[in-house]
């Protein structure tokens, strides 16, 4: 399992080093914390991903629990129903979205203070995890060489790989693999997903095609189309690149602070602390371009399965919390509607948020406390089924 801390609020030996330099004392990383239990491991598998297929890599898996269900589990207390896996979304890898160390801030550690067992993963081309093609500057499109000119390139430069990165297979083979490394190592039988943006088709693919190893589903802002395509590609096009880029001010401006709506809505400290995690889990997107670094982002060769047909197959228990200012996918009535292989399904929207409500004093207390609630008894507010929006903080949950 190439298991690389075991300790008590740390990360692996990489990411360790590079947040230590860049987050300031406030967040508290690397102090003494006995409540939590942190391990990071490393968990082997055989890549599906046409730029690495065939070849053994190890992706990275982030845990957090509380230290007293760690003594438990070490006496051989298996965590029944409250194991839980989050997924990130396309640019962001897992803990900066999950674990975040800034304030009450991690949703990660809101489960674990409350019995759970939390994990996080990087798929490939996030994070700790493999990147194939993604270490040559040339593999980006020329505006995004651009960037990076002349840090590091010196001057414009061809691709050397034509393709895009990943497929929806292969983030379903390594959700697969990673699922069944937890079902073993805390012997359950289930486990709960939580999937933020693209995280949506990737966990809720993956529940919809293997219904017996999923719990409860958990989507935040998640990506769905009613109408794609069910089944692969004949071949894998050619001529895309296997990544781009985000720069500091596309995330924080151009895609987040141009849709909010509300006073207040971000905590004045937060996007700098965000930004600073996102590059500890990307050294060589941290020294490529301007003075604070580049986040490298893969690209897709090819995006099925999540479709009416799918979502039908869902049988998990499925909550969907979407922010009412959500430009980038907008509320999701229609994922709601089509999820019709369970009883239990809610949607929820919520005032003063957006697509990152996750990192917005507005919301983001509501969404861990609904989570919670949901991974627990499959209820919001004690219904199991309906539509509803709930005002600033979560109050005045009505039915639309």
């Amino acid at each position: 399992m190439f298991e690389t801390t075991t300790s008590k609020r740390r990360v692996s030996a990489l990411a360790a080093a590079m947040l230590c330099a860049l987050l300031p004392a406030a967040t508290g990383l690397g102090a003494a914390d006995d409540a939590f239990v942190t391990v990071d491991r490393f968990v082997p598998h055989t890549s599906t991903v046409p730029a690495n297929e065939g070849e053994r890599v190890g992706l990275f898996l982030h845990e957090k629990l509380s230290t007293e269900l760690a003594d438990r589990i070490a006496a051989g207390e298996r965590p029944d129903g409250r194991v839980v896996l989050f997924v990130h979304g396309g640019s962001i890898p897992s803990v900066p979205d999950y674990d975040l160390p800034y304030k009450d801030y991690s949703w990660m550690e809101h489960l674990a203070a409350s019995g759970f067992d939390t994990f996080s993963m990087d798929q490939t081309g996030y994070g700790l995890s493999p990147r194939p093609m993604m270490d040559d500057p040339c593999n980006m499109a020329p505006e995004d060489r651009a960037v990076v000119t002349p840090n590091p390139l010196a001057g414009d430069c061809e691709p050397s790989y034509r393709h895009g990165l990943t497929t929806s297979q292969s983030d379903w083979d390594e959700i697969g693999r990673v699922v069944d490394y937890i079902r073993e190592l805390r012997g359950v039988e289930k486990v709960s997903l939580v999937g933020w943006s693209a995280g949506g088709p990737r966990t809720g693919g993956f529940a919809a095609r293997h219904p017996d190893k999923i719990d409860k589903l958990v989507l935040f802002a998640p990506g769905y189309r009613r109408q794609g395509p069910s089944d692969p590609p004949a071949a894998i096009p050619a001529g895309d690149i296997p990544m781009r880029l985000q720069t500091r001010d596309t995330l924080e401006n151009g895609r987040w602070r141009s849709t909010v709506a509300c006073d207040g809505q971000i905590d004045p400290g937060i996007q700098r602390i965000i930004w600073q995690t996102v590059m500890a889990y990307d050294q060589r997107g941290a020294v490529w371009g301007p003075p604070h670094g580049v986040m490298r982002v893969r690209t897709s060769a090819g995006s099925w399965g999540w479709n009416r047909e799918y979502a039908g197959k869902v049988q998990a228990p499925t909550l969907i919390l979407v922010g009412e200012q959500d430009r980038l996918l907008g509320p999701d009535e229609q994922l709601h509607e089509d999820l019709t292989g369970t009883d239990a399904r809610v949607l929820v929207t919520m005032a003063c948020a957006t697509h990152f409500a996750v990192w917005e004093t507005t919301q983001y207390r509501f969404m861990h406390e609904a989570s919670r609630e949901w991974l627990e008894h499959g209820t919001f507010r004690g219904h199991s089924t309906g539509r509803f929006s709930v005002g600033r903080n979560g109050a005045e949950s009505t039915e639309p």
